[in-house]
């Protein structure tokens, strides 16, 4: 018989009259109608928890198999040097998939513009800027391409523009006449059809655009030979600081705009360097080094054209070697600070940062600093199981080894989520969304609840307006998508802490008032959330304690614990690095005031990793240098 759960999250048994929850029934019942209106309650319309069935046998979708096994990594590729690390194996999978254009769309005509129109604009006193005299253009590799863009208000002033986004090699040149051109000398590997954007700024209101994409086909040269043969290169790489003594890593990937691969050799490298094809894409090189003495180190890399070996490319990587003694931190570090006062402290942690030129600094920061972990990407849906039947376990495999040789506490997540999803997922028939839903919850979590605490079970429910986000899961399952999730999860690790996370929950609004309905009647059904994490991606101008304080205690009145899962402060309004530190700080001290805020984790600790890095949003500089948001968490933490 299967357990169902009370709010505390402990099993127990109850007759075997309860109303089962059949695969496919669920969706038939709850998919019609208003997609945020949630459901009356149980399968029958009370509230009545779920009971899982068992899950087909065969499996929906292949389960994973030897054949998915991550082997062990040779150091060579990599900055760990203290425990052992995995790769999987077989070619790379994109995870991020761009639909390809396709002649059709070129011979639908130019795309309509996207016009956006803020408040308090009336199109019809204001026409939207425009361009004039644009179609979709066609030319053969080797050609120059030169498109002339000339924009036009109609109340006769001079729109400003720019482009979002060049193909490589191309430039926006102004003309000084109010006109710009796109410059472009094509080649073999720019064959295909490619979309090009310009954004049209009415000069009125700089927020009221005309978004007008083209869509350039580059076919392939009638005569190849009349295109030149130009030299190779490698794909920029960006200048990293990195601590004498540590093992560097860095991938070289050479380009080569004829469409072919060139080869790579280093020029007088240091006299530890060694290069390596990538053991999963060969015409990839692994630069390993270990810089001795601090320094500029400037490593000169060259390309040799695959057809005339005499046709070269000289590239540069350089890194910024500062002594040890130059990141060193004084005071206690922040998770054992923390643990004084009672809660945890972590972060997330990016994906094969060991493969990354500063990945010994970066690990060795964290692996001090932090108490438990989230992985930024590593467990994602995309990431884990890209294709039916493929799985891609080495990357969270190795955060789990670097977790578990640091001492800290793992968090899975997230487990369902309507975001970072493989296309073979979203196209699945909504009959089979609970099963293939169950399948990788089960799969993930059966390879790794040994490591992990806290599972994100639910991320980000709710809409950015109020009301239940319209997800496939909520097409397919309605709100019963979460009951089913959280006892899958409770059936699979009994003793795991289960939590619903979600964002823009730390101050009051439509928005949490939502959340907490959501969570009363998932209590009234029994499912078993033990906890609430609160994603708090703020800017520096946040000064909403008091809210932030009042939301914690409303989740606490439930009986639910309260964790700060996603913490960064994005710098805005020229505002100071003190008064990212004031927020920081005071984020913290509403936590510990909290009984029941038993962690804070921040997204990141450098501001080089962070997915807001213009905004300068974390406690570490791009070069790991402290930032006065370290010193203040240090004195949060320690209730200061």
């Amino acid at each position: 018989m299967s357990p169902v759960y009370t709010s505390s999250g402990r099993p127990h048994r109850r007759p075997a009259l309860l109303i089962s929850l059949l695969v496919g029934v669920l969706s038939s019942c709850s998919s019609g109608g208003d997609n945020n209106e949630p459901d009356a309650g149980g399968p029958d319309g009370s509230d009545v928890p779920v009971v899982l069935e068992p899950l087909p046998n065969p499996p929906l979708t292949e389960a994973p198999s030897s054949d998915d096994e991550p082997v062990a990594f040779d150091p060579v590729f990599h900055t760990v040097t203290d425990y052992a690390l995995v790769r999987d194996t077989g070619p790379r999978i994109e995870n991020e998939v761009v639909a390809e254009l396709t002649e059709a769309d070129f011979a639908a005509g130019l795309p309509e513009p996207d016009i956006t129109v803020p408040a308090g604009v009336d199109p019809a006193s204001n026409g939207a800027p425009f361009f004039e005299g644009l179609s979709n253009v066609r030319v053969e590799a080797g050609q120059l391409l030169e498109i002339r863009y000339v924009p036009r208000d109609p109340e006769g002033e001079l729109p400003g523009m720019f482009s979002q986004g060049l193909p490589e090699g191309a430039t926006f040149d102004d003309n000084f006449d109010g006109t710009k051109s796109l410059r472009w000398q094509t080649y073999q590997a720019d064959i295909g059809i490619t979309k090009f954007v310009v954004v049209a700024v009415d000069p009125q209101d700089s927020e009221y655009r005309s978004s007008q994409a083209i869509l350039i086909a580059v076919d392939p040269p009638s005569d190849p030979a009349s295109v030149p043969n130009i030299a190779p290169s490698i794909q920029p790489i960006a200048r990293y600081t990195v601590r004498a003594g540590d093992p560097v890593s860095v991938f070289i990937i050479g380009t080569d705009r004829n469409g072919t691969t060139p080869s790579i050799e280093l020029v007088d490298p240091p006299a530890n360097a060694i290069l390596t094809p990538d053991a999963r894409t060969p015409e990839w090189q692994i630069l390993h080094a270990v810089p001795e003495s601090a320094g500029t180190l400037t490593i000169d890399v060259l390309t040799r054209d695959a057809e005339d070996p005499s046709l070269t490319g000289l590239d540069q990587i350089v890194l910024d070697v500062l002594d040890p003694a130059e990141f060193e931190r004084s005071g206690e570090r922040l998770d054992t600070i923390a643990a004084g006062s009672g809660i945890q402290f972590g972060s997330a942690i990016s994906p094969v940062f060991y493969m990354q030129a500063d990945g010994a600094l970066y690990e060795s920061i964290a692996g001090s600093e932090f108490g438990v972990m989230t992985p930024e990407s590593s467990m994602k849906w995309v990431a884990i199981n890209p294709l039916p039947g493929r799985f891609e376990f080495a990357d969270m495999d190795n955060l789990v080894s670097f977790a578990q040789a640091n001492g800290m506490q793992v968090r899975g997540h997230p487990l369902v989520w309507h975001r970072s999803l493989p296309d073979w997922v979203e196209e699945t028939e909504l009959a089979d969304r609970e099963v293939h839903m169950r399948e990788f919850i089960t799969r993930v979590m059966n390879r790794y609840s040994d490591a992990v605490t806290y599972w994100d079970v639910i991320n980000e429910p709710i809409s950015d307006d109020g009301g239940l986000r319209d997800s496939l899961w909520l097409k397919a399952m309605g709100e019963q998508y979460m009951d089913i999730a959280f006892a899958q999860a409770r059936e699979l690790d009994p003793t795991a802490v289960l939590v619903l996370n979600e964002y823009d929950i730390g101050f009051s609004g439509q928005k949490f008032d939502d959340l907490l309905s959501l969570l009363d009647r998932l209590q009234a059904r029994d499912v078993p959330v033990d906890a609430v994490g609160f994603q708090l991606h703020v800017f520096s101008s946040y000064d909403q304690f008091d809210e932030l304080a009042a939301n914690m205690a409303a989740i606490a009145e439930r009986g639910l614990d309260v964790h700060v899962t996603e913490l960064d402060v994005a710098i805005v309004d020229d505002h100071s690095e003190q008064r990212q530190a004031d927020v920081y700080k005071g984020i913290v001290d509403v936590c510990l005031a909290q009984p029941r805020c038993t962690v804070v984790q921040t997204w990141g600790f450098t501001d080089r990793y962070s997915f807001r890095t213009l905004q300068s949003p974390l406690y570490l500089d791009r070069d790991y240098a402290i930032k006065p948001a370290y010193q203040s968490l240090q004195q949060a933490l320690g209730g200061n």
